[in-house]
């Protein structure tokens, strides 16, 4: 695969503030003062997430200064100790998704034995970073309703986010109905992250929908004007998944509704037809806590797990209005057409001969609109097979005389797995992994044959895998390394196989012709004018991968008041693709031989066109095979950010 593009970003940034990096994590910044106001220098400050009881340790600087950074989206306490004062414990501190939190510790003089607790009265706020944006925590991720049990249409009540899609469309695969936003007006679509990683897919479209309970919390970024975000001019959606905690916990949910609980489509009922398949099942549940092997590890207060799994089951009709060829039609009587006006008429093409008329040529008709059942094409007969029989009276033409259900329906599931290790109390990591696949079936508008054959439709796949790991390792109280490394591929290949297997030749192709066709299994597509398409063609499809790697440096400097970053963002797109092809050949049949007197007469508007069918005579047909085309990007930023 050749590269497209390939380029080097050298960013530089200056701010009074701390600057906050492109990360779901959030950072605690602060002073030690003592009950003068004056600096207390070299004090131990333990940060511990109350849910692993793990955490990060620093020192205060000459000035007081403490910063601690990448903690994980949770509530945390914060224990203080210095000679010669009384230990400080300030509980109830919550740090969402990409905080920059200032706390200022005051302690007491006292004995190191004694214990100050101050538990927090009010969410600390967040004053040190320009940017803007709205934080969607797992209260309400919990207990909004969900179209779906999506998280993501949350995304919708940010400041300047406005959604553009379809409000049907918010299921977790439906990708595009779930990217539909627009974010302060910016062209070009937005930037997905999960716990990091690049969580895109094909088109600008989020790749991984994660189910609610497994969501911890994200944040919308509708302003952020950090340099190291560069990959969008819209927002960045910033998700965090939940880890496992020291309490085993989970959840199980199930949402059920069927045709037994629902009336019948209207348009269905207006034709008189029966109610039609009507399901949607969704189920899931989730399991996390300490990683726990008996007589041989206890990870409690160190080593965690989380799994989450959700599935859908949904079937739901699309009633649409179809026209199929009569009784009569199928056995070349199409007298009826002429009760309509001698428009209708319809000309024999072994009847052609050059016209009085220079340049044009002369057809005779068909008596009464008659065809022979010795002309009648065996390819033809056998492909009417296929068709529906008509169950509406149609319109005065006999179109529209067939009411589908049309059912569409999709299979889908989501597994995510996550592990989280503390390996001291100055390095971290954790590994995730997620899947889902989804196979859509739509488009069979026919309905079965006798013999249990969809001669029309097709199954979408939409099948994403992703993993992370990330590592963050506090070289000293003012010297932190993260890396990160990810993955993610979103493939969606459009299979034709919903017909099930089926042997082209089988329609009494020539044998020379069915050699073209190469083994393909499938109902060749023959488009008839005025009349319903059945077939399909090969298939196509696309897979879009991801590959980002991500190490940052972070240096606290000015007695906490700057730091300095230095790290790069390499990312690797790549993208192969397949076009459908019609390998087993696509027959269109038009009025060109059927029409008269002369071949310059109009055509009319139904019937001509079945006529030249059931007489073989295409006025176009092609064969090809899917074309494929491979590309790819590669992205890196390399930047120095100190602030």
């Amino acid at each position: 695969m050749k590269p497209l593009r390939g380029s080097l970003l050298f960013a530089l940034l200056a701010t009074a503030f701390p600057a906050n990096a492109q990360d779901y994590r959030g950072q605690m910044i602060g002073r030690i003062l003592d009950p003068t106001g004056a600096a207390i220098p070299g004090s131990s400050i333990a940060v511990t997430n109350v849910a692993t009881n793990t955490g990060t340790s620093t020192k205060s600087d000459e000035a007081g200064n403490y910063t601690v950074l990448y903690l994980i989206p949770g509530q945390y306490t914060v224990t203080v100790e210095a000679a010669g004062f009384k230990k400080l414990v300030r509980q109830g501190i919550e740090v969402r998704v990409a905080d920059q939190l200032r706390l200022d510790l005051t302690l007491e003089v006292g004995a190191a034995a004694e214990v100050v607790n101050v538990t927090a009265e009010a969410p600390l706020l967040e004053t040190n970073t320009a940017s803007a944006g709205q934080v969607i925590d797992q209260k309400r991720i919990s207990d909004l309703p969900l179209s779906d049990g999506n998280p993501f249409v949350l995304h919708r009540l940010a400041p300047g986010v406005i959604y553009t899609g379809d409000l049907k469309f918010s299921r977790p695969f439906d990708n595009a109905g779930t990217s539909s936003i627009t974010v302060d007006g910016a062209p070009g679509g937005n930037e997905f992250t999960l716990d990091g990683s690049p969580n895109m897919a094909s088109g600008r479209r989020v790749a991984f929908v994660p189910p609610r309970d497994v969501v911890e919390e994200f944040k919308v970024e509708t302003a952020n004007f950090d340099a190291q975000d560069g990959h969008t001019a819209g927002g960045t959606v910033n998700v965090v998944l939940k880890s496992g905690t020291n309490r085993l916990h989970g959840t199980l949910y199930e949402f059920l509704r069927n045709d037994k609980l629902s009336a019948n489509d209207f348009f269905l009922n207006r034709g008189g037809r029966p109610r039609d398949s009507l399901r949607y099942n969704l189920f899931g549940g989730t399991a996390g806590g300490p990683i726990w092997l008996p007589r041989i590890y206890n990870g409690k207060n160190r080593t965690f797990f989380f799994f989450g799994y959700e599935g859908i089951k949904d079937r739901f009709p699309e009633p649409t209005q179809q026209t199929v060829p009569t009784n009569a039609q199928r056995n070349g009587d199409l007298s009826a057409l002429l009760a309509l006006g001698s428009a209708y008429q319809i000309f024999d093409p072994l009847t052609a001969r050059p016209a009085a008329t220079a340049g044009r040529i002369q057809r005779d008709p068909i008596p009464g609109n008659l065809i022979p059942a010795n002309r009648i094409s065996s390819i033809a007969k056998n492909y009417l097979a296929l068709y529906p029989l008509a169950n509406q009276a149609g319109d005065r033409e006999g179109r529209n005389n067939f009411l589908s259900g049309n059912v569409r329906g999709d299979d889908f599931h989501s597994e995510t797995y996550r592990f989280d290790h503390q390996l001291t109390n100055r390095q971290r990591m954790f590994f995730r992994y997620t899947h889902n696949s989804r196979r859509e079936s739509r488009g069979n508008w026919s309905g079965l044959t006798s013999n249990g054959l969809r001669a029309t439709g097709n199954y979408l796949f939409r099948i994403n895998n992703a993993g992370t790991f990330d590592h963050v390792y506090t070289i000293s109280p003012t010297t932190v390394l993260n890396w990160r490394a990810g993955f993610s591929r979103f493939y969606e290949p459009n299979i034709r196989q919903h017909e099930g297997i089926f042997d082209p030749a089988s329609l009494g192709f020539p044998s020379q012709t069915a050699a073209y066709f190469g083994g393909i299994r499938y109902v060749p597509r023959f488009e008839i004018s005025g009349f319903s398409v059945l077939g399909d063609s090969v298939g196509g499809g696309t897979s879009h991968n991801i590959y980002s790697f991500q190490p940052t440096l972070t240096k606290v400097l000015g007695g906490g008041r700057h730091q300095m970053r230095m790290g790069y963002d390499l990312r690797s797109y790549r993208e192969n693709s397949f076009g459908p092809g019609h390998a087993a050949g696509r027959y269109d049949f038009g009025a060109t031989y059927t029409r008269g007197p002369l071949d310059n007469t109009p055509a009319a508007p139904i019937g001509q066109d079945l006529a030249a069918f059931l007489l073989a005579r295409p006025a176009y047909g092609r064969f090809h095979r899917p074309q494929r085309l491979a590309r790819q990007s590669d992205d890196v930023s390399l930047g120095f950010f100190p602030g």
